[in-house]
């Protein structure tokens, strides 16, 4: 059996709360884990928050179903994304889909339409919502969990709380062979599409005469409205350890180290009562992009703390022409900073200056995803989280 090594997270990584199908996003210097449960006091969200992968604390609840007025339970598997400044926040509530925004990732975050952003529709299918937005700043919604194993997706506005087109299907599992239960997420890395789902239901043990334990399964595309490839032969890639007593691990997000290729599989899982915990591991992948079967940890991953970040300094979109401040905030000593640029779609567009800030001046319209690089006197390179920025 693996054991808890020196310097890493250990799993699970919240061991003395509840917290299932958990999103884990870097915001402002910190790792912050929005889960469905997370000792929350009454229906709604909470959010646990690090700095280093370790020692995760509650900030309390974030969002509270008594202040939207349209929803009362089922305060299931949250998803959220910066843009602008803002933090939009999707999450399950009576078999629909909510947004919410917040000035802060820790809230409180505010209802954003007074109404669902996705009606119930049937059965399971209005659930487990998953924002992403591309290099090129196009965004997506994807969500589901239908009987039948239908994904869907649907693009969105740059304002975040509307769409444009019509509801598609990404992936159409089969009952009778792969079988979509919940979850689903994308990601992207090295130019091709990732798309994970969990199959088959939560609370099942593994089985000796069906293979119907839950698990994490998963397609690529090279576009992120599909059409996903999931070749007959390959395997589940995230399945139960009976050795380890880590039972129907899955519902998962994925946490990219700004700089690295390191990518991290975050998930609940549980040890046969049904109370599930949050994991994290290491994603195998193989010279072609392959995702090889992972084995799950009780030492989980290195200890990663979070060194330096960066902010708007006012919320947008901004106006193309005109300066643009970014705050840096860092846990360096000043001694050990050179230097501090500002990226923009990957061209170096501005330096720290001597009030502590990073101005962009004369920014033209288009859409950024932008970063810092702090390069240390020791030769060492920093890079920050990515921000998702408008010029209009």
């Amino acid at each position: 059996m693996s054991e808890i090594k020196q310097g890493y997270t250990g799993n699970p990584i919240i061991p003395d709360a509840v917290t299932a199908d958990p999103t884990m996003v870097i915001f402002e210097g910190e790792y912050c884990v929005y889960p469905t449960g997370g000792n929350a006091t009454e229906p709604g969200f909470t959010v646990w928050t690090s700095t280093d992968l370790s020692n995760f604390k509650s900030e309390g609840m974030i969002l509270k179903f008594s202040d939207l007025g349209w929803a009362k339970k089922d305060a299931w598997a949250p998803d959220i994304i910066e843009r602008n400044g803002k933090y939009y926040f999707y999450f399950s509530a009576d078999s629909s889909i909510g947004v919410a925004v917040s000035d802060s990732p820790k809230g409180p975050f505010v209802d954003a339409l007074g109404h669902p952003l996705i009606d119930f529709e049937e059965d399971m299918s209005t659930i487990d919502p998953r924002i992403f937005i591309d290099d090129d700043g196009a965004t997506y919604l994807y969500w589901g969990a239908t009987f039948e194993g239908k994904l869907f997706m649907r693009r969105m506005n740059a304002d975040m709380i509307s769409f444009q087109g019509e509801k598609e299907v990404v992936l159409d599992c089969h009952v009778e062979g792969y079988y979509h239960c919940e979850g689903s997420y994308l990601f992207k890395r090295n130019g091709l599409y990732y798309y994970l789902w969990s199959e088959y239901n939560w609370d099942n043990i593994p089985h000796l005469d069906v293979d119907h334990s839950y698990r994490v399964n998963w397609a690529v595309s090279k576009k992120p409205e599909g059409p996903f490839i999931r070749e007959p032969f390959r395997i589940p890639f995230l399945s139960s350890d009976n050795e380890l007593n880590f039972l129907a691990p899955g519902h998962n997000s994925v946490l990219h180290l700004p700089g690295t290729e390191e990518y991290y599989i975050v998930y609940h899982q549980h040890d046969g009562s049904n109370k599930r915990h949050t994991n994290i591991d290491k994603i195998p992948f193989g010279e072609d992009g392959a995702i090889y079967t992972m084995k799950m940890t009780k030492e989980g991953v290195p200890l990663a703390p979070i060194k330096a970040w960066i902010k708007e300094e006012e919320k947008g979109p901004y106006p193309s022409g005109k300066e643009l401040v970014f705050l840096f905030g860092h846990r360096l000593t000043e001694e050990e900073i050179m230097s501090v640029t500002l990226y923009a779609n990957q061209k170096a567009v501005a330096q720290m200056g001597r009030d502590g800030k990073i101005h962009w001046e004369n920014p033209q319209a288009g859409f950024y995803k932008v970063y810092a690089e702090v390069l240390c006197k020791d030769d060492s390179k920093i890079i920050t989280e990515t921000l998702n920025v408008d010029v209009i």
